[in-house]
């Protein structure tokens, strides 16, 4: 485990921002929602639910990250059937999520959940199952990108979502793998904690 106070540097030393983006206004941007991250940490798995979504949405923004939050099953829902947004940042979106089917059937919320890892998606409409929330929201979505939530023993208990509204670079994945993976490993989340 890390500690909260280890979060910050290990993110920094992990994610090697130098080779994510060649963009200084990238990297900043991301040192920032690794900043918030790691303040959030220090207060629990709770806080960083409801908070880290903001915190990215305002780094972020400058580069269409136009909606982000977390997908998680209810509790006794071992399939699970369906996904539900616990907190966001953005307008409103889709949610239930139903599944539809196994990997690449059901969208990349599901995929991300059901595989167990990171998704990327450069053009978010040509994903197989892709849901689209766009009638919805309003956004206009580009491309996407799923990281899973892992509980104690590695297994995904809700997923973190991003609808950009503009492309997405490589590195936007790896970043935001070892934020998730590295808090993980900092607090111990659990489905009860994605819940409304």
């Amino acid at each position: 485990m890390l500690s909260a106070s280890e979060l910050l540097p290990f993110l920094r030393l992990n994610a090697s921002l130098d080779v994510v983006s060649s963009d200084p206004i990238r990297r900043a941007a991301f040192d920032r929602v690794f900043e918030g991250a790691a303040a959030l940490a220090k207060q629990g798995a709770a806080p960083i639910v409801a908070g880290l979504p903001s915190v990215i949405g305002e780094a972020m923004a400058p580069f269409g990250w136009a909606w982000n939050g977390f997908y998680a099953p209810l509790p006794g829902d071992e399939g699970p059937s369906a996904l539900h947004v616990s907190s966001a940042c953005g307008p409103p979106v889709c949610s239930p999520l139903e599944r539809s089917g196994g990997a690449l059937s059901s969208g990349m919320c599901f995929d991300g959940f059901l595989l167990n890892q990171t998704l990327c998606a450069f053009d978010a409409g040509a994903w197989p199952g892709y849901v689209s929330c766009d009638a919805t929201s309003g956004l206009g979505t580009v491309a996407g990108l799923v990281v899973p939530v892992r509980g104690a023993g590695g297994a995904p208990v809700a997923v973190w979502d991003l609808d950009s509204t503009e492309r997405i670079e490589p590195g936007d994945a790896r970043a935001m793998d070892v934020l998730f993976a590295s808090l993980a490993r900092t607090v111990d989340f659990d489905r009860a904690h994605f819940q409304r």
